[in-house]
């Protein structure tokens, strides 16, 4: 199955999720393409969120139905939630929210 994620999905993470964690919306491992499962821009920013390590030197553009004012809290509180889970596994999770943050928005190095 291919992995997509949507507005309304991203939107529909709530305060408990956000609080104590979520894998809901977290794809599959087999669903994550193997550059992401290797590490790329987009783990490296997940890890980035997650450790609170400075987020590396990018460019970021939205894709439509994400570049609205509102929707980078709402896409803040759904990385959030996903990274702070226990399981799956570290790898899992930095892969898989690295790939739904590509589904997001487009980054590229500056």
């Amino acid at each position: 199955m291919t992995y997509s994620i949507s507005r309304a999905d991203v939107d529909s993470v709530t305060d408990t999720e956000l609080e104590r964690s979520t894998t809901r919306l977290l794809p599959d491992w087999e669903d994550i393409p193997k550059d992401f499962r290797d590490g790329n821009l987009y783990t490296r920013m997940a890890e980035a969120r997650l450790l609170d390590y400075p987020l590396p030197a990018i460019a970021l553009s939205f894709l439509p139905g994400f570049d609205d004012a509102a929707a980078c809290t709402a896409i803040d509180r759904c990385i959030g939630a996903h990274l702070k889970a226990f399981d799956p596994v570290h790898e899992h999770r930095i892969a898989g929210v690295g790939y739904m943050i590509s589904k997001i928005c487009r980054i590229t190095a500056v």
